[in-house]
């Protein structure tokens, strides 16, 4: 893949740059022992996020209802895991924990890839994401970004194909200048399909070390770095 003409890089960033699931049984397990109530964590994590994330973004992307904020659609399934599980919250509490993917911890290491990359190209994430939840997440977490392409102000979700060419037109580049990374086939397809170069970063814990979920088959080939660091030794810092 010829990346002599790259000069941004751009970033899904829920498991490829961020480990959402450890973070939320992270926060989970401190909750549970908190109100004294065992609960699989690790299950919850993935249903919060298949179910009231993945399932509804595709619906969004193909135009089958229409765009909400993410932090809503969490709210929704985190309502409803709440009484299925018997977790009883106040108000407040319900808001924070629903507020755990604001606070998001990266990969061991996206810290050092990212900080390399930003002393030669421009750098952000490319997420679907609400905004302020991009912005607390990167000063939360030291994510040293240059801009946020956020969902929200495009009021569409990956993998619309349109969302790709509307970023690219936001950034002033052509899409031969912005490389996509990622860890899901389906935000590089959408990529490459436009014309971005594109580098796969697997994350094969993402849903943990248990779980059910298949990931969507590419569509192109995709060329593979292991790690950030690889990355950005790939791109030549």
């Amino acid at each position: 893949m010829d990346v002599s003409n790259v000069r941004i890089v751009i970033f899904d960033t829920f498991g490829t740059v961020v480990n959402w699931h450890e973070s939320v049984v992270q926060e989970g397990e401190a909750l549970g022992r908190a109100k004294g109530v065992s609960i699989d964590w690790h299950e919850f994590a993935n249903v919060w996020r298949e179910e009231g994330y993945i399932k509804v973004m595709y619906e969004v992307a193909q135009g089958l209802r229409p765009w909400e904020p993410v932090d809503v659609l969490h709210r929704r399934k985190l309502d409803e895991l709440l009484d299925v599980y018997g977790l009883k919250l106040t108000e407040e509490e319900t808001d924070h924990f629903n507020r755990l993917w604001h606070r998001l911890l990266p990969w061991p290491d996206v810290q050092e890839g990212l900080r390399r990359l930003k002393t030669k190209y421009s750098i952000g994430p490319f997420s679907n994401g609400d905004f302020r939840l991009l912005l607390n997440m990167a000063k939360g977490s030291g994510l040293p970004w240059d801009f946020i392409l956020a969902g929200q102000q495009f009021q569409k979700f990956k993998p619309d194909p349109t969302i790709y060419e509307d970023a690219v037109e936001l950034l002033g580049g052509r899409p031969e200048e912005v490389l996509m990374v990622a860890a899901h086939p389906s935000d590089l397809d959408g990529a490459h399909a436009i014309g971005c170069p594109t580098l796969y970063v697997p994350r094969p814990l993402e849903y943990g070390a248990v779980n059910n979920h298949v990931e969507p088959e590419a569509k192109y080939d995709h060329e593979t770095v292991a790690d950030f660091r690889e990355l950005a030794a790939r791109l030549g810092v």
